[in-house]
């Protein structure tokens, strides 16, 4: 594992017990997945196997079973604390999966259907991951992601973002052009809420392990301090009527194998 691996594991173990309470953007987003994942579980004659990348504590999964309660699901996380807040009840059906998204312990051509939601932006290398998320789905089978890109959390300040993960759309478009995957379908969406002050701003963030930032391998100009100075009066300068905005910029792909 490497370095920024371990990172994103403590950030995400840290982030467990608090997630779900916090993380009502990501489950607005899964919500629409599973809305167009549906069709796809209904009309399957036998029950399907899937697996849910960056499945956090599997609030996703547990609404796909509500759908399809014998689909056999994959909960895969980087996180152990993550994957240790799935309800025991659900188990029947799910193999818990503590792994890299980029190197699947699953055998090729082994499921129909691979989803994702906010998560293949934490990985290293698009065209690995998308890649490996081909290798293991079945001819004819299906991805649903969605993906946080470039213009997040622009709140913060370009400035702030050095060092982030989220990478630019045409980023993520080239390697997917550059994969066996065929686009059924492509959306850019914007999912927001407001907070009263940075502080609020900044501590849903560090709870739900977002501000994890790669190594630039850069000396930082200011002291800790006054960088969080300047942080929370860029948050100031972005604020608009219904409070400072916490704003993700998401491409969301329905792909065909």
């Amino acid at each position: 594992m490497t370095v920024w691996q371990q990172t994103l594991r403590r950030r995400f173990d840290r982030a467990a017990p608090v997630y779900d309470a916090l993380a009502q953007l990501q489950q607005q987003s899964a919500m629409r997945l599973l809305t167009a994942l549906q069709p796809i579980l209904l009309a399957s004659p036998e029950p399907i196997k899937l697996i849910d990348v960056g499945c956090g504590t599997g609030w996703l999964i547990k609404h796909i079973a509500t759908v399809q309660p014998d689909a056999w699901c994959y909960a895969l996380d980087l996180s152990e604390g993550m994957l240790r807040g799935i309800n025991p009840s659900d188990e029947a059906c799910v193999q818990r999966l503590c792994a890299d998204a980029s190197v699947l312990p699953i055998a090729s051509s082994a499921l129909d259907v691979v989803v994702s939601n906010f998560a293949l932006h934490w990985c290293e290398e698009p065209r690995r991951v998308l890649q490996e998320l081909h290798r293991v789905c079945l001819p004819g089978g299906h991805a649903l992601c969605v993906i946080p890109v470039a213009g997040s959390l622009s709140a913060r300040g370009a400035a702030n973002a050095e060092g982030a993960t989220l990478l630019p759309l045409a980023t993520w478009q080239q390697a997917l052009a550059d994969s066996p995957w065929t686009l059924q379908r492509a959306d850019l969406e914007t999912y927001e809420e407001f907070h009263d002050t940075p502080a609020a701003w900044l501590a849903t963030l560090k709870a739900l392990g977002v501000t994890a930032q790669r190594p630039t391998g850069k000396p930082q100009a200011l002291s800790s301090r006054h960088t969080l100075q300047a942080l929370h009066q860029r948050l100031e300068d972005a604020r608009e009527p219904l409070g400072i905005p916490l704003r993700y910029e998401v491409w969301r792909i329905h792909l065909r194998a």
